[in-house]
Order: structure tokens, then sequence, then C-alpha cells
């Protein structure tokens, strides 16, 4: 396999929103925006499986918990429920409100043999000029598996902007990784992490992203405006975790998700 390779530097909003608003948007934005080309079109999505990395003292997870405005996170992702002939390799890199994001495809099978161990640095990588890889920042850093997450996407692709997309993202489970480099996963071996319970609202939310080349386009501007929408920050991987330790002080906070 060639391998693929993808820059992308954009601009991230997130809003958490119930179903029903979720509803109102999706009807809102096809008047400016086309379903994702790799979306079934009988799901009108795909499920993504996301293998978080973080250092041994969890670095990353704690850079997100603090909010600090220089911040970078690897990761590996698979569509669909099953491992198909590739995964991506990617890594994300905030600075301030600015994301930078390198995203590499290789062969499933070379994973995780890409990774060399080395000895870990305390220096945070700079790469906006792409110099950086997936590989480095993990031998830099001496990362490990942490968190397999799995989620149902719903991606609406901007039609008239160069790059703009609405992303709406429900169903999220996950399992600890505890180190193992393993990618494929049971839905038995998922914990449900966003029904009512869990969230701690009266029904299940959704997670709204916009993102964006440039700094809010208008017809985001509007979209914010007329749903009321209010930004906040919201990491899958932080929320995972926190809810994961919540449930091991009170199991039978634990739910299965049933696809």
């Amino acid at each position: 396999m060639s391998t693929e390779l993808h820059r992308i530097r954009r601009y991230e909003l997130k809003y958490l929103v119930t179903e029903e608003q979720a509803s109102a948007i999706r009807e809102h934005v096809q008047g400016f925006c086309s379903l994702d080309s790799h979306s079934s079109p009988e799901l009108g999505g795909y499920v993504v499986n996301n293998l978080y990395l973080d250092t041994p003292d969890l670095r990353f997870y704690w850079d997100v918990k603090f909010r600090r405005l220089t911040r970078v996170k690897t990761r590996l992702r698979y569509y669909g429920r099953r491992l198909k002939d590739s995964v991506w390799l990617e890594l994300k890199y905030r600075q301030g409100s600015i994301i930078w994001k390198v995203r590499r495809r290789i062969a499933a099978e070379q994973w995780p043999g890409v990774l060399e161990p080395s000895v870990a640095s305390t220096e945070l990588p700079r790469f906006q000029d792409g110099s950086m890889s997936f590989e480095d920042v993990a031998s830099l850093l001496g990362v490990e598996p942490v968190l397999h997450a799995r989620y149902f996407r719903e991606p609406w692709v901007s039609d008239i902007d160069d790059y703009g997309r609405v992303t709406i993202d429900r169903r999220l489970t996950g399992r600890m990784a505890n180190g193992s480099y393993g990618l494929e996963c049971e839905d038995r071996d998922l914990s449900y992490y966003d029904d009512p319970v869990t969230m701690g609202e009266v029904d299940s939310r959704v997670l709204l992203e916009i993102k964006v080349e440039r700094m809010v386009p208008e017809w985001a501007i509007r979209l914010i405006r007329r749903f009321g929408l209010v930004q906040r920050g919201f990491s899958k991987y932080c929320y995972v975790i926190d809810r994961h330790r919540e449930s091991e002080a009170f199991p039978d906070r634990q739910a299965r998700h049933a696809w």
C-alpha cells in the first residue's frame, strides 16, 4: 500500500446538543452541505475507532484537563466495526485556538511495527511544518496505548468552502487498552459512555463539531445563532477516562451498548 499523507490546519468548535437539536441541525446544514462521500448511504455516516496513545504519566490527558495552550495528541484510527486492510496514524497539535492535524495511512499489518521503542523525552515536539511524524512523537515521548474508543459519526461537508465540516458524533463507547496494541475489539468489551446516566443529563447528548480552515465563516455563525449553541471543550479521550474511573468506584453505573 502506498503511503498517503494528509496535513490540515483548522479551527474546531465543539458543542453538546440533544438528539432533537441534532435532527434540526441536520436539516439546516443540508442547504449548503453534502454527506461525506465515505459515509454509508444506509446508515448516513460511519463508525470510527480510535486507539489513543499517551505517556506513562498521561501527559496528554493532563494537558487537556489543565487546558494548556500547547498540547499534542497521538492516536491510531480505522473506520467500521471491523478492522480492514488499512489504518491511519494521526498526530494532532494545538497552539491556542489553531489545530494542526497530520495523518498517514498505512497497511494494518504494519501496526505496531512502525514504532520503535526509545528513551522518552520531556521536550514537546513542534511540527507545524509537518517535519515531525507520528513515529517521532511516539518515540520521543514514549507513548503507549491507553484507550480504545468507538463511536458513530454523521459527517457533513461544506459545498461552499474549500474546507468546512459539520460532524455529529453519538453512541460513544470505549474500553481501557492497558498498553495493548491490539486493534480488534468486540462490542461486548465496550462500555457505553453517552447514556443519560453517564452524561448526567435527562437524555443522551451528541457531540457537534464545526471544523473550518479559517476564522468562523458566515454560514457557521448563522448556524450557531439559530440554534443558540454554546461552545464548550469536550475531549472524548478525557471524558471516557473520567467516566471509567467513576465506574470503577461505582460499578452499577457501567452500561453496555448494543449496536
